[in-house]
């Protein structure tokens, strides 16, 4: 294999909607000749992604760890979120907290925000570091005012790779916390649109999912009445009893929410789902996810039981 063979190896791979086990395993094969013989830790990353989007984490992690000794910053980030969260099986926050605070020292535009959040919350949660709830807000609020504002140091990136509907949520929960709902409500509400779009760009990456219902959910501890409701609603639904009745391309469909004794499940289509998150995973509406086709559907009506 050469060098160009490799890289159009992997441009096929990139360019295929549906690859098969053989283009997988010419991608593999491709990166793998390139690392050997020039050790560019890009390449390293991307193996350790694609090794991410197969959930084969052992490999994610090793491919990471050996681009991380070239301090590239989306490696050292990547890093701190594994142990973080604990995505090979163990939790480890001072390693998270080490590979955070590495990638924040990068001052890479559009790693250094995802690195300076999530140590934000190791303060705000005492992982590893003592509590502290003012350096928490402080960063929450610095960060948020980078990301909006003309001269803030992130503005341009806004809609660009950045963890804008993350930092808006905790952004709204501190001010929700300081008595300043109508505020909250505006942020939660720019943040809520932002995801739509990622959730439906995206929809396997399980974090879009997660921030969503943290954001809707917010919405409708403060209060939130929709003027129009969308299916996303859902997440701040699903606490009780409920029956969502909506159109799709003229054709009536009904989610219902039903008490059982682990709390609230969703029944759709004939087929049951544990949480408003697994439905949003997993539901389908002729072969197509729901989150895809979010937008078209339309006359959304709520019914209690």
């Amino acid at each position: 294999m050469t060098q160009s063979e490799a890289m159009q190896f992997i441009t096929d791979f990139y360019r295929n909607p549906n690859p098969g086990e053989d283009d997988k395993f010419l991608f593999e094969e491709a990166q793998l000749f390139l690392i050997r013989n020039y050790r560019d830790p890009k390449d390293m990353h991307n193996l350790a992604f694609h090794y991410l989007e197969q959930r084969r984490h052992d490999l994610e992690l090793k491919y990471l760890e050996m681009a991380a000794e070239y301090d590239y910053p989306q490696a050292l980030e990547e890093l701190g979120y594994i142990w973080y969260y604990g995505q090979t099986g163990e939790v480890d926050y001072k390693k998270a907290y080490e590979y955070f605070t590495r990638a924040a020292e990068t001052n890479d535009d559009f790693v250094t925000p995802w690195a300076l959040h999530k140590i934000a919350d190791m303060y705000h949660n005492g992982y590893f570091v003592k509590k502290d709830e003012a350096r928490y807000r402080k960063m929450v609020q610095d960060l948020y005012r980078d990301m909006t504002e003309p001269s803030g140091k992130y503005y341009r990136y806004h809609f660009f790779c950045m963890p804008y509907a993350d930092i808006a949520w905790r952004y709204g929960r501190i001010l929700a916390e300081e008595g300043r709902s109508d505020e909250a409500l505006k942020i939660l509400m720019s943040a809520r649109s932002e995801l739509s779009e990622n959730i439906r760009d995206n929809p396997a990456w399980w974090g879009n999912i997660e921030v969503m219902d943290e954001v809707v959910s917010l919405q409708y501890e403060l209060g939130y009445k929709p003027h129009k409701r969308d299916v996303f609603d859902l997440f701040g639904l699903a606490g009780r009893e409920c029956v969502v009745a909506f159109l799709y391309e003229d054709r009536r469909f009904l989610i219902e929410v039903v008490k059982d004794e682990e709390g609230y499940s969703l029944k759709f289509d004939h087929k049951w789902y544990r949480t408003a998150r697994e439905f949003f995973e997993k539901a389908k509406i002729d072969g197509q996810k729901i989150v895809y086709i979010y937008d078209e559907l339309y006359k959304m009506e709520v019914n209690y039981g």
